[in-house]
């Protein structure tokens, strides 16, 4: 690795660096595959939802450490070579070679170069590519496994570029991979079901401040509208206005309303 860190660190989206990388990343992915398999069979949904080629933007969901495998898995057997922004630490040694050589970016946290990661990410939707991130930034630490809060990365990458953004849930890998497992679990049965959402436009969200929040509610909520369908659970009330979804009664207040009518509802 050189001595320089922003020559090592220095990525190239040419059109030849691009096939280059997909055909390493097939290179890559087809042992990857195989082991994996121990863990699940991999199961599509909404694919409807993924064009059928870059540039996109992957808004996936983040709950375990294995997830990354996953998507970028299903991704790369649907067309999409994942560009991951993934954190610089992973970039040294013999994984540091293979990440750059498949085209990964890394995000440079506490750098004054922090911002490079978004300036190699633009270039890589401006030659076409597939850019995958996590909108929260790190596994979520919700207790029921529903996503946290995006951090800001997203929305500003969308609205600077005009990518739509697909929102990715996924389920399973709780099974083969629980919290807290210091190993997998074989579990090759066990359904890995990811789910794409319907892409979301960030023109329609202004520019500013304002448009950059409201984008990363946005992506949270369609996030967690997926991953409730996959679960087969109600989407959680704080989800909903970013939805642009009525609030839904809460079980134990209609039961509550319904024990003590009001005048009104006697009548």
């Amino acid at each position: 690795m050189s001595g320089d860190p922003q020559a090592a660190h220095r990525i190239d989206f040419s059109a030849a660096s691009l096939r280059s990388m997909s055909r390493a990343g097939s290179a890559v992915a087809a042992p990857v595959r195989v082991l994996f398999r121990a863990c699940g069979r991999i199961v599509e949904e909404g694919t409807e939802h993924l064009p059928a080629h870059g540039p996109v933007i992957i808004a996936a969901y983040h709950a375990n450490y294995l997830d990354p495998i996953l998507v970028g898995l299903a991704l790369k057997a649907r067309g999409h070579m994942p560009h991951y922004l993934a954190k610089s630490q992973l970039f040294t040694g013999a994984l540091g070679a293979v990440l750059r050589r498949i085209g990964q970016i890394p995000v440079l946290r506490g750098s004054a170069r922090a911002g490079d990661s978004l300036v190699y990410a633009r270039q890589a939707l401006e030659a076409g590519a597939t850019v995958v991130i996590y909108p929260q930034g790190t596994l979520t630490k919700d207790p029921e496994l529903w996503p946290q809060p995006a951090r800001s990365g997203a929305a500003r990458l969308a609205l600077e570029t005009g990518v739509p953004v697909v929102p990715v849930a996924h389920w399973g890998l709780e099974t083969s991979y629980p919290r807290g497992a210091k190993v997998p679990r074989p579990a090759p049965r066990q359904p890995l079901t990811v789910r794409y959402g319907a892409p979301i436009d960030p023109r329609g969200f202004g520019t500013g401040p304002a448009a950059m929040t409201a984008l990363s509610h946005r992506i949270t909520a369609a996030i967690a509208a997926e991953l409730a369908q996959l679960r087969g659970l109600p989407l959680p009330e704080r989800y909903r206005a970013d939805l642009g979804e009525p609030a839904q009664h809460e079980p134990a207040a209609d039961a509550a309303r319904d024990a003590n009518p009001t005048d009104e509802e006697a009548r």
